[in-house]
């Protein structure tokens, strides 16, 4: 008799977490459906632009996402993602945690601004770029991705994700290692489709990610990432050299050559931003030690 009722229990706690996980999954592909259907029905931006008076070049296309990873603590990784919704380009910007900014009485660099609660304005602030949405998660969690995509063992990922010191030391193989395993995860999430993606990782996404996004931002996000292919993904790094300042090792950014890459790559036609407009030091790098390296995700892999 007792065999029978743990028998019958098991059963029960089974089909309640499948039921659980099938609820979450309709969910899921429920908001899915309804941005999409809502996508037809809604005037698009640039016709409602248009009808107040804006220029057409000035109309963006484009959001723009955070994402931080850490040691557990403090920022071992950031970038900082752009979707062209319509053209169907993701660019990432790789911002070395030492990189030094300064905004609206903020001076520092990005790893002490990670640890006050305007973080991600700072960074605004910094480049002149409007952020639609961040999230943090642990070097572990990054490793654990790339595993659950079968992209490579958890442990490798994760170690190489937490030597962020890498692009201070000139480490060209440690910041090329890492840049690999971020192209593979990038190029195949869009391959696995995004509800699949999503449905992969959400155990992971509940658990190991810090982010103010509800599941309808995240799910907008990857809507936006549709049609994205590797052929059109560019990963760079954020030029600069690496010096020292107060007794510690930073990250100086090239004020002229991040202008120009942001205004090419990451902000929509007709809202470019001189280097004066930035909030970073006006500093002229003599040699960017990752200019070498191809930007594009094809080349990467």
């Amino acid at each position: 008799m007792l065999r029978k009722t743990n028998y019958v229990l098991t059963t029960v706690t089974a089909c309640v977490i499948a039921a659980a996980v099938t609820v979450g999954i309709l969910n899921f592909a429920a908001e899915t459906a309804k941005m999409r259907l809502a996508g037809t029905h809604v005037t698009p931006d640039y016709v409602r632009y248009l009808s107040q008076g804006y220029a057409f070049d000035t109309v963006t296309t484009k959001k723009t996402y955070l994402l931080t990873v850490t040691d557990g603590e403090l920022p071992v990784r950031i970038h900082l993602l752009t979707l062209d919704v319509n053209k169907h380009t993701l660019d990432v910007l790789e911002l070395p945690p030492n990189s030094f900014a300064i905004a609206d009485g903020f001076s520092g660099t990005l790893r002490d601004a990670f640890k006050t609660p305007v973080y991600k304005d700072i960074i605004s602030m910094s480049l002149c770029l409007k952020i639609d949405g961040c999230a943090s998660f642990s070097a572990e969690a990054f490793g654990g991705c790339a595993e659950l995509l079968g992209v490579s063992e958890q442990e490798n990922a994760a170690r190489s994700a937490l030597d962020g010191g890498s692009y201070s030391r000139g480490d060209v193989n440690a910041v090329k290692e890492y840049r690999e395993y971020l192209s593979k995860i990038l190029c195949e999430m869009p391959e696995r489709g995004a509800l699949e993606s999503f449905t992969l990782l959400m155990n992971l996404i509940a658990n190991c990610v810090d982010t103010r996004m509800s599941v309808r931002d995240i799910a907008e996000a990857a809507n936006f990432a549709k049609g994205v292919t590797a052929e059109n993904m560019q990963i760079h790094i954020a030029p600069g050299f690496a010096a020292k300042f107060g007794g510690e090792v930073i990250w100086v950014l090239d004020s002229e050559a991040v202008a120009d890459l942001l205004n090419e790559r990451f902000r929509a036609r007709g809202a470019e931003y001189p280097r004066e407009s930035l909030s970073i030091p006006e500093v002229k790098c003599e040699e960017f030690p990752y200019a070498g390296l191809s930007a594009r995700v094809t080349d990467i892999i």
